[in-house]
């Protein structure tokens, strides 16, 4: 075959010399004959006829395309073609050549093993004695590897073009005067502005002045800004935002050597979100008075300055008698707006140096720090009172309400904070139990128990030995399939004479008289027990079992739960313990406990989550495993942007610590579908089920699927 092809190029070299005088043949065919060698050494070559038949190839041809020559000529250059280029382009290259022209261009062609590659290609027609192609040259080289790196180049540059247009950072390079050398699209994209017309002005026109300095400072000292700094960014519509800003200085050889570049990153919503979790952890969110915490902190403050000033300092505890009723009569709105509205009343009242808190339901606290005697704080708290009792009118019905208040002095009676508050409590108990509706000076010695409060301990002491309590089961829901995820188990005792006593009011004296000791061992091991009843009959589900601070403060307690599993054969992962709202008082001295019931294999929850102790801040110090949301939160989260907004927060902080989030509650589907939105994984209320019997509880399991 390698003779056929120097054949043709004989052929073709003996065309070319027949037209040349005699005495330069010989030189001719030398020259032509150097020139073939040269080519075939460095460049693809083919020669074809006119309608395309290969009639030569050189050995650089059969290499690239991995065919043999044999295999080339007499085919088309369609053995090689890799269907990259149009039909046109083809038809442009044979109308190019057949009118006796040059084409030069870039072809993608295919070898016999499938791989691709490049050739600079040019097609030199030899045209006859009436100007007519009769044969074509084609000269090709190998550019396969520039072709590459330029598509690889161009596939960098789409990216970066992808990156900079979607990303939610904002980079730039600037002098050291600030003016912008470049702008990535997300600051035409996020804030509004024209590139063009950025380039125009300086990181200043875009950045609130208070950051100018410390902007300037770095850029007139080539110094870098390494830890992220908050800026605030004025877009175009004049809003603010926060970002998060570094600068960084280019010394890199290049356009922009000494130059610098600023990334920053939009932590508007951020701040928004830890903003709002501040309040949370500070305020009661439907009064924005303090809560339980933050007033005890701030009062212990206000003492400290009493100490320092030798001044005195009353402390007025508020209870609202018989809110219930206003909640029964006219619902639970308009007892919202009623606190609202006392709470509004204590701010105009008092000045701003007093401390105002929430401290529970019904309750409020404030401070007196203008009283000089006994007798002077009593007239002004009568004062107060007069105020926070008169009508109320909501929807053209006028709530009359009565107030009770309990007082205690610094430093008379206590000389630390929860000392004092503790005072003032006794003497709004000591109001209480002589019906309400009145103030009262703390006296040592103030007697706190009432007759019915006497005969209900007697009751529960007896009822407790007698095992008087029942267990009932409320189910958590998985929103998202529906299905039951677990269930809680919650004490009830009916009373063979008083009848069912609610549990709001037998769980606190039961923590007070510590009846709640062996109360709670029996609800554990009631639960554990029907834990396993349940399991053998192929409804493994794991059952919460609320734990009070005073269970857990008990010693040996972690040693207890773990004695009762064991003699119950209950496996630990069906059992989960809900510290009740109290529990978190004494955070660090409950940590360690805590830690050790988890280390057993049982899950802790956080129940009532956002009301009094159970502030944000004890999620970080604590081991928790899931929150639960309060259902204050949800009762209006339909209807209430500020608590959808409360409850959207809690469950991003809880994602971010790893808890699970079930929501208290749900008495709608409308509820649901919008705490599943929120990313809120489990719900219980009404609209799931009440607390059911352990019966009913089985039926609904075997319903709904949640049995083997």
């Amino acid at each position: 075959m390698e003779r056929k092809c120097e054949k043709h190029m004989h052929d073709y070299l003996k065309v070319m010399s027949a037209n040349t005088g005699k005495e330069n043949r010989h030189d001719l065919k030398s020259m032509l004959g150097d020139i073939a060698v040269a080519l075939d050494q460095s460049a693809i070559v083919a020669i074809t006829d006119r309608s395309g038949k290969i009639t030569y190839v050189n050995e650089q041809f059969t290499k690239i395309s991995q065919y043999s020559a044999e295999e080339l000529v007499g085919s088309t250059h369609k053995i090689i073609n890799s269907d990259y280029h149009s039909k046109n382009f083809f038809k442009n290259m044979w109308a190019t050549i057949g009118k006796g022209q040059v084409w030069k261009g870039e072809i993608r062609n295919q070898s016999k093993d499938g791989n691709y590659y490049w050739v600079d290609t040019k097609i030199v027609p030899f045209l006859d004695e009436k100007g007519h192609p009769y044969r074509y040259i084609a000269i090709r080289y190998d550019i396969t590897s520039r072709k590459l790196m330029e598509e690889q180049i161009r596939k960098d540059a789409e990216v970066y073009r992808l990156i900079t247009e979607n990303s939610l950072d904002f980079i730039s390079v600037i002098d050291r005067e600030g003016r912008f050398q470049y702008l990535s699209p997300s600051h035409r994209n996020l804030l509004g502005y024209s590139i063009s017309a950025l380039k125009e002005e300086s990181i200043y026109s875009l950045v609130s002045e208070k950051n100018h300095a410390v902007i300037r400072e770095a850029l007139e000292r080539q110094a870098a800004i390494e830890k992220p700094i908050e800026i605030a960014v004025i877009n175009k519509v004049g809003q603010l935002k926060t970002m998060e800003a570094t600068l960084r200085l280019i010394r890199e050889k290049g356009e922009y050597n000494n130059h610098f570049v600023l990334a920053m990153h939009d932590i508007t919503s951020q701040k928004h979100s830890e903003s709002m979790i501040r309040d949370l952890y500070d305020y009661d969110q439907l009064t924005s008075l303090l809560n339980r915490s933050s007033f005890q902190q701030r009062l212990k403050q206000s003492l400290e300055a009493a100490e320092r000033s030798s001044t005195k300092v009353g402390l007025v505890y508020v209870n609202i008698d018989r809110l219930r009723h206003v909640n029964d009569s006219f619902g639970h709105e308009a007892g919202d707006q009623t606190l609202s509205i006392l709470a509004d009343r204590l701010r105009t009242l008092l000045n701003e140096n007093e401390v105002i808190g929430r401290i529970s339901g019904d309750e409020f606290a404030f401070t007196l720090s203008d009283a000089k005697d006994e007798n002077a704080i009593e007239k002004i708290a009568h004062q107060i009172k007069e105020h926070l009792e008169e009508p109320i009118v909501i929807k053209e019905k006028s709530i009359v309400l009565s107030i009770s208040c309990g007082i205690a002095m610094y430093p008379q009676h206590a000389a630390q904070p929860t000392d004092l508050i503790t005072k003032a409590e006794k003497a709004l108990r000591f109001v209480k139990d002589h019906g309400g509706n009145g103030y009262k000076l703390y006296e040592s010695g103030m007697a706190t128990k009432n007759l019915e409060r006497i005969l209900l301990e007697n009751e529960l002491r007896k009822s407790v030995q007698m095992g008087n309590f029942k267990l009932e089961y409320q189910p958590k829901i998985n929103l998202s399939r529906e299905a039951l995820s677990s269930v809680e188990a919650l004490v009830r005792w009916d009373h063979p004479d008083l009848g069912r006593i609610p549990p709001d009011k037998f769980i606190p004296l039961a923590e007070e008289t510590k009846m709640i000791l062996p109360l709670g061992e029996w609800i554990l091991r009631e639960a554990c027990k029907q834990a396993l009843q349940w399991k053998k009959k192929g409804c493994p589900v794991r059952i919460a079992v609320n734990m009070s601070a005073v269970q857990l403060e008990e010693i040996g307690i972690v040693e207890s739960i773990e004695r009762i599993l064991k003699e119950e054969f209950v496996d630990t992962d069906l059992i989960e313990i809900e510290l009740t709202e109290s529990a978190f008082a004494n955070r660090i001295e409950m940590s360690d406990t805590i830690e050790r019931i988890r280390k057993l294999g049982i899950t802790v929850a956080i129940d009532d989550f956002g009301t009094g102790y159970s502030t944000l801040s004890y999620i970080k110090e604590l081991p928790a495993d899931t929150l639960k949301i309060d259902r204050s939160f949800i009762r209006d989260i339909e209807l209430n942007e500020n608590s959808r907004a409360i409850v959207k927060a809690i469950i991003m902080l809880a994602d971010t610590a790893g808890l699970n989030v079930v929501a208290e509650g749900i008495e709608s589907k409308e509820q649901a579908e919008i705490l599943l939105e929120l990313g809120c994984r489990e719900g219980q209320g009404y609209y799931y089920s009440k607390p059911l019997p352990p019966k009913d509880c089985e039926s609904m399991m075997i319903a709904i699927g949640s049995c083997e």
